[in-house]
């Protein structure tokens, strides 16, 4: 059976992405650099993992579909906090949540329940920040 809340997340994120792409058309202005198209990858290939995810039958793979995904779109709601960042902290828990409920099915460790997603996350960072830095924005010399 799919993951309802994962696939609930995966909607969501293509969703937030359409009108992340939408707000900058708008705007008139095609921003220099590529942050823009960066961000907007970033976003649809966390929603493509956690659509993946959503349908994948066996736990271990669906777990790690999930846990990936929801950790990209955790690390960029943080910088996004004032822009789309609100949307994809829901979207980012609602992967999460399918992926904890796959990985309950493993009868993991305790420390690989804490460690997996601490570490997820600050290689999420990791990458995150790397496409920022290589990628210059708006307001980049």
């Amino acid at each position: 059976m799919a993951s309802v809340a994962a696939l609930g997340g995966a909607i969501g994120a293509v969703a937030v992405d359409v009108l992340y792409i939408a707000a900058i058309i708008q705007q008139g202005v095609t921003p220099p650099g590529f942050r823009v198209p960066f961000v907007a990858i970033w976003i649809a290939v966390a929603a493509l993992l956690a659509g993946i995810g959503a349908f994948t039958w066996d736990p271990r793979r669906r777990a790690q579909l999930l846990a990936v995904s929801a950790a990209w779109l955790l690390t960029l709601a943080v910088p996004a906090m004032f822009s789309i960042g609100v949307p994809l902290f829901i979207c980012a828990m609602a992967v999460g949540l399918g992926a904890t409920r796959a990985a309950e099915e493993l009868r993991l460790p305790w420390w690989v329940i804490l460690l997996t997603p601490t570490l997820l996350v600050a290689a999420a960072g990791v990458i995150l920040f790397a496409g920022f830095a290589l990628t210059p924005g708006l307001n980049d010399p």
